[in-house]
């Protein structure tokens, strides 16, 4: 079996608060996996874990095959993961094309594929005709469709999600449900076959 996410005993206090207790994971290549709970029960902070931004108390983790350590090879595996975050992190004063464009820029893809990419995003999140707007004019679910589109980016082969869909009007979740799957499945620009997967947050 495959494994595109491994823990064990994975650990994370904040002083005497333990938000992450001991979770053994094994998340399948081609899957979606979802965490479903209420506030508080620590998927966000799993999900910080998982992808780099905080560091285990304990615990141990493999992402992609590879062990996430701090070493050179980490910044290899963020690569080729995609991040949509729980408090949106866009720029305001870039426009959605401009956004994207430097978010492919910053995973080292030719121009020609970002601008291939961007198209293809926009298109799908149904924002190629709010172009000329800046982020800061976006409303939240515009807001929340960007960011899926600059997780999308880099075609990655693992995409983290944490509660991307709250806010977006039912066709673009739809949209974006069935993209994902079709991500795990089929190969993108690439000559191997599907491997994708996903893990989403959700409240219970």
């Amino acid at each position: 079996m495959t494994l595109a996410i491994e823990t064990n005993a994975l650990t994370r206090r904040f002083g005497n608060l333990c938000a992450v207790d001991s979770l053994d994971l094994r998340v399948e290549r081609s899957k979606f996996y979802g965490f479903l709970g209420p506030n508080g029960a620590g998927k966000s902070t799993t999900i910080k874990i998982l992808t780099g931004l905080l560091a285990p108390t304990h615990g141990s983790m493999r992402i992609l095959g590879e062990t996430m350590d701090g070493s050179e090879k980490t910044l290899e595996i963020k690569r080729r993961i995609g991040v949509v975050p729980e408090n949106l992190a866009l720029f305001d004063n870039l426009r959605a094309r401009e956004y994207l464009t430097f978010i492919g820029r910053m995973y080292l893809l030719p121009i020609s594929t970002v601008r291939e990419r961007c198209q293809e995003l926009l298109t799908m999140m149904n924002l190629e005709n709010e172009e000329k707007k800046l982020v800061i004019e976006y409303s939240h679910g515009m807001k929340k469709k960007l960011a899926l589109a600059a997780a999308l980016i880099p075609n990655p082969d693992l995409l983290f999600l944490d509660e991307p869909f709250e806010g977006v009007d039912a066709v673009s979740s739809r949209v974006s449900h069935r993209y994902g799957w079709l991500m795990a499945r089929e190969p993108w620009h690439r000559e191997i076959p599907g491997q994708r997967s996903g893990i989403q947050r959700l409240h219970s």
